[in-house]
């Protein structure tokens, strides 16, 4: 019986097949974009681990995770994921904000960091299913807070039906005061 000789695992051609850490990784990647309500790609250059614990710190409160990536297992994991046009955006050192709670909240604290940390440059993104450029999730990220506009639509609403009960309750309140006025006027009798 002849024995096979085993690959050699040093040749260039084994060098670019998956190891299963990566298939893992791009699963990992593939499944997190699929189950996100925004990702955001930003690029970095020279921020600092405390700086990029500090980003994470920020995003907690939001559901948000901030990972740095490997661009050819993201491109992948994107183009797996159906967000080949995302896979676009990925240039140089690279790190993805996954939004799973409220995405508005996360984009503006990705941009609030951004202001104070001129390495960090927002790329694009994703935002409820739509490719976005890094000025369009600016404009995103400038809009009042969920709750904000919540109250001003609340507040909208209902300025027509306190105006109603203000003119229906000015005839009586008229009434009123006219009555007080003659009340006053009028001589005291003992």
């Amino acid at each position: 019986m002849r024995q096979q000789s085993q690959p050699d695992l040093r040749s260039p051609h084994f060098k670019n097949m998956p190891t299963e850490q990566k298939s893992k990784a791009v699963q990992d990647l593939e499944k997190q974009a699929r189950e996100s309500k925004g990702l955001i790609v930003t690029s970095f250059k020279a921020l600092k681990t405390v700086e990029f614990n500090e980003m994470r710190a920020k995003l907690r409160p939001h559901q948000g995770e901030y990972r740095v990536v490997k661009n050819s297992l993201t491109r992948i994991a994107l183009k797996n994921a159906g967000m080949a046009a995302l896979a676009d955006m990925l240039d140089g050192p690279t790190a993805i904000v996954v939004e799973r709670g409220d995405a508005i909240a996360a984009t503006k604290a990705v941009f609030e960091f951004a202001k104070t940390h001129e390495n960090l440059k927002i790329n694009g993104g994703i935002f409820e299913g739509k490719v976005l450029t890094g000025k369009e999730l600016k404009a995103i990220a400038s809009l009042p807070a969920r709750e904000v506009l919540l109250a001003q639509l609340l507040g909208t609403l209902q300025a027509p039906m306190v105006n109603l009960v203000s003119v229906l309750q000015a005839p009586m309140r008229d009434l009123v005061g006219v009555l007080d006025q003659i009340s006053k006027k009028a001589p005291e009798t003992k």
